[in-house]
């Protein structure tokens, strides 16, 4: 709800006593005591006007704007330019979160592979690498470490390679079947 008084919407908040009423009772107050003064006052619904905010904006002032048919004040915003600074803290937080969505999937996978394998975690399986006493599980763990190290560095160069604009961002199906082949010992 915004303020309206005197034909000019300000942004003030209802008060207590007023809180509670029905919203069609606010659009005119002149029903109210002279002594709560806000006879010549009335709260108005407001409406998002804002529309889509455009490449490399942000919200600034707001716009408070009637609709005297409607008895609505429709609220927009300034759209400002970004500046060189919040385009790269934005761009940075983008290429953190890409990172970070697709790390996981990356390490989800291989955790599942683990586990189809009988391991409680990709960790377990290549802990067995160097420990001879059983050579199914040695060999199995050889395995997992060489794939763990071939998909890491397929997945950081690739992921690179988009962050720098070299290639396109596929989506994460896609770049997970794209990753190195884990070949296990029968």
């Amino acid at each position: 709800m915004v303020k309206v008084e005197n034909g000019k919407p300000i942004r003030e908040e209802l008060p207590d006593f007023l809180k509670g009423l029905a919203p069609e009772s606010l659009l005119d107050l002149a029903w109210t005591d002279p002594a709560l003064g806000v006879q010549a006052a009335a709260w108005w619904p407001e409406e998002n006007g804002d529309g889509e905010l455009g490449t490399n904006k942000k919200w600034g002032a707001e716009v408070l704007t009637l609709n005297t048919d409607r008895k609505v004040v429709v609220v927009t915003h300034k759209q400002v330019n970004l500046t060189a600074a919040e385009k790269a803290e934005r761009d940075a937080a983008i290429q953190a979160q890409t990172t970070a969505m697709f790390e996981q999937a990356v390490q989800a996978k291989m955790e599942t592979a683990a586990n189809e394998r009988g391991y409680d975690s990709l960790f377990t399986a290549i802990s067995y690498a160097d420990e001879p006493a059983v050579p199914r599980f040695q060999a199995d763990g050889q395995a997992f470490r060489r794939w763990r190290s071939l998909v890491w560095d397929y997945a950081h160069t690739e992921l690179n390679a988009v962050l720098a604009g070299e290639r396109p961002q596929p989506d994460i199906e896609t770049f997970l079947a794209a990753l190195p082949v884990l070949d296990l010992p029968s």
